[in-house]
């Protein structure tokens, strides 16, 4: 029999079987969490933010631009990430400048950097992502 690791609690089960600890897949997590609590879903469905969102990842080559200068690491950005939130200033939802992308991890980080500390600096800070990655890589 061959056997796996769950990769949220570590527990080790048979791969043809879900988790004991009855974890389920992130898929299943996220499917559940875009159709019953997320917010602004309209938004997020639009084409225009689909669009927005492709441009943004290509503009960036698909690289956390948050581990890339935070850490010094280069990891894949699978999500694009409003530096400015939408319940903040919905003005600034579909303005390139305002976003950035980020890998899972970094995204999880960085709403709890909001929580606990400065909002204004960990914003700034990421603006100065962005830019530092257009001086060095796009334009120099």
């Amino acid at each position: 029999m061959i056997i796996k690791f769950c990769p949220r609690c570590k527990t080790l089960h048979p791969v043809d079987k879900q988790c004991p600890n009855g974890c389920g897949s992130r898929k299943e997590e996220n499917r559940l969490y875009d159709k019953y609590l997320r917010k602004n879903k309209s938004f997020y469905n639009s084409s225009q933010w689909d669009k927005l969102r492709k441009e943004c990842m290509n503009k960036y080559d698909s690289i956390c631009l948050y581990t890339l200068f935070k850490y010094n690491k280069i990891t894949p950005a699978t999500l694009v990430h409003h530096i400015i939130e939408l319940t903040e200033d919905e003005t600034q939802a579909y303005e390139l400048s305002n976003l950035i992308p980020v890998s899972d991890i970094a995204h999880r980080e960085i709403h709890k950097r909001y929580k606990d500390e400065n909002l204004k600096e960990v914003q700034a800070e990421l603006k100065s992502y962005l830019e530092k990655y257009i001086l060095d890589f796009l334009e120099g």
